[in-house]
């Protein structure tokens, strides 16, 4: 571009001139410079450039080139963006700066200056459209952005673009992208395509080993084993400590069965993962394998210590944190496995086998509801999974009949319950009949004791007055006796010897005859004679005792034979 079509202000004297002539200078210096790749000294002449002219876009495009050239992101930023601000349409500005942020990650003003870039160039009117060709960075560049966001629809897109200019510099590494893609998109024979497109000049930073690698990788994902396996060792036979591939071998021997070519061979495996890693310690997913081997081998000790490795060097897996999970549900540390579970759902909750995992863990440990939430879940995150399907209707039929089993526990529990209630109500009636009965029989006995001591004491009267002058000074004798401490007792014995005196009473008068003749003399004799009244009052005494022994199969205290005693001698 002609350093004289840049924008100035119009001067008239010869200071300004005479910049006019420095900027001109100095642009042609570094201009030159830049075509002898000198490019620090072409840097510093188009510094100078613009301190004479601050918006020459010659210089500030060359400058910001180079910035960006040598990986200085942040001054190629600024430059460019003086750029735009002087030419809003300039599509190649666009593209780098676009560039420059999705470099420095920035994945946001990238795609802002992307789409600047765009619709500028679909813009008929745009001179830097009209004339020549498009800048293929600017493609390469929307490819980039495309993959990164995981649109590999609109990455492939641009990268197709990208292949129309064969002059392109760029041009195998955006075939190596492609392929990656055409990978991830289950293309795998147009994936194959690609990569032996750059198997004779691959990108930058990579080898032909590297492309050997992604080959038998596509042929793998084929089910294609043989072929990958060629593949792999071809790549060992140049690069035999080549870290990537052994690690692919290692999970080919672990994973696959196959006996014609000696896959499924543990030991094997562990073999090409243990020289993987002693080619890169720090590989995180060649510790894993390692685990994954162990565990096929059941050497649980072994297994747990390379999964640690593993998650010491990238703690954020989620794989990782559920293989471990599933490591602790093996030895029966069910509490451990839960807490591992837990991580890699927090860490990612879109992965159907950790919620498979963790519905398994459930279900071993009688919590029902629990699993069937598990499954659910993995069936909405992977409804094409047979498996996850499979488990899924089979806890529900297990559901449906434990709830059926429930709901008949429950009615014969009622049951048995209304049972049980209406023979206690039926008992408590019983009860309840029997002691009325008892009452009823009590009141009737008090009150055939009490008629008959009233006929007793009135015929006593009649006989003899000083049989109720002595009854009158011997009864506050016997009340003060029943006051003693030595004659208490319990409320329910006062009422049971009540009873038996009754009982006694009864039998006496029965004994009696019913019509008394009055004979003073033999009264005084009946009255008078101890050995008569002592005879008697023992005979009672020993039938009450006996009665009562039998009736009751208890004896009765000797206060309750001293009383009927002394009321047979009142007698």
């Amino acid at each position: 571009m002609d350093p004289n079509a840049s924008s100035r202000l119009p001067t008239v004297n010869v200071l300004d001139k005479l910049s006019q002539v420095n900027e001109a200078s100095w642009l042609q210096l570094g201009l030159m410079w830049e075509s002898l790749s000198e490019n620090k000294k072409a840097q510093i002449c188009f510094e100078n450039t613009l301190k004479h002219n601050p918006y020459n876009t010659t210089a500030l495009t060359q400058a910001a080139s180079l910035y960006r050239l040598q990986e200085q992101y942040e001054q190629a930023i600024q430059y460019f963006n003086r750029i735009v601000e002087l030419d809003h349409q300039n599509v190649e500005v666009w593209g780098a700066l676009g560039h420059c942020y999705l470099m420095m990650e920035d994945l946001p003003k990238a795609y802002h200056a992307y789409q600047q870039a765009l619709s500028h160039l679909l813009n008929p009117k745009n001179p830097y459209t009209s004339d020549r060709d498009v800048d293929p960075n600017l493609w390469y560049g929307i490819g980039i952005l495309y993959d990164r966001y995981g649109f590999y629809d609109y990455a492939e897109e641009a990268f197709r673009a990208v292949l129309k200019y064969p002059n392109f510099e760029k041009k195998n590494e955006a075939y190596f992208r492609l392929g990656i893609i055409y990978k991830s998109q289950q293309k795998y024979e147009q994936s194959t395509d690609c990569f032996r497109q750059i198997l004779e000049n691959p990108p930058r930073s990579l080898v032909p080993g590297d492309i050997w690698f992604q080959i038998g990788h596509s042929y793998e994902l084929q089910r294609e084993y043989e072929k990958a396996k060629d593949a792999y060792e071809r790549v060992l036979k140049d690069s035999p400590n080549h870290a990537k591939v052994l690690q692919q071998l290692g999970w080919l021997y672990h994973h696959y069965k196959d006996q014609n070519l000696g896959l499924g061979n543990q030991d094997l495996a562990i073999s090409y993962l243990m020289r993987s890693l002693e080619a890169d310690k720090n590989e995180g997913q060649t510790w894993y394998l390692l685990g994954r081997c162990y565990m096929t081998q059941q050497q649980f000790k072994k297994a747990y210590d390379a999964y640690q490795q593993a998650i010491y060097r990238d703690s954020k897996n989620p794989t990782f944190w559920c293989s471990v999970g599933v490591l602790f549900y093996q030895i029966h540390q069910y509490d451990d496995a839960l807490d591992a579970y837990k991580i890699a759902i927090r860490l990612n909750p879109y992965r159907s086998e950790v919620w498979f995992d963790l519905g398994t863990l459930y279900e071993s440990c009688n919590q029902f509801n629990d699993s069937l939430d598990a499954y659910q879940r993995a069936s909405e995150l992977d409804p094409n999974s047979t498996n996850i399907s499979e488990k899924l209707a089979l806890m529900r039929q297990a559901q449906k009949k434990h709830s059926l089993n429930t709901a008949g526990d429950v009615e014969m529990r009622s049951s048995e319950r209304k049972r049980t209630r209406l023979n206690d109500s039926a008992g408590k009636l019983k009860d309840k009949d029997k002691d009325r009965e008892s009452e009823r029989e009590l009141l009737k006995l008090s009150s055939k004791s009490a008629n008959f001591t009233n006929d007793t004491e009135s015929t006593q009267v009649a006989v003899n007055p000083s049989v109720t002058s002595s009854q009158n000074t011997t009864s506050p004798d016997k009340e003060s006796s029943d006051d003693t401490p030595g004659s208490t007792e319990s409320r329910e014995m006062i009422v049971e010897n009540t009873k038996k005196r009754s009982e006694e009473e009864l039998q006496v008068k029965k004994s009696e005859p019913t019509t008394v003749t009055v004979n003073p003399s033999n009264v005084d004799e009946e009255v008078n004679s101890p050995d008569a009244s002592n005879n008697e009052a023992m005979d009672i005494s020993q039938r009450t005792e006996k009665n009562t022994e039998d009736q009751n199969g208890i004896s009765v205290p000797s206060s309750a034979s001293k009383e009927i005693t002394s009321s047979t001698e009142e007698k």
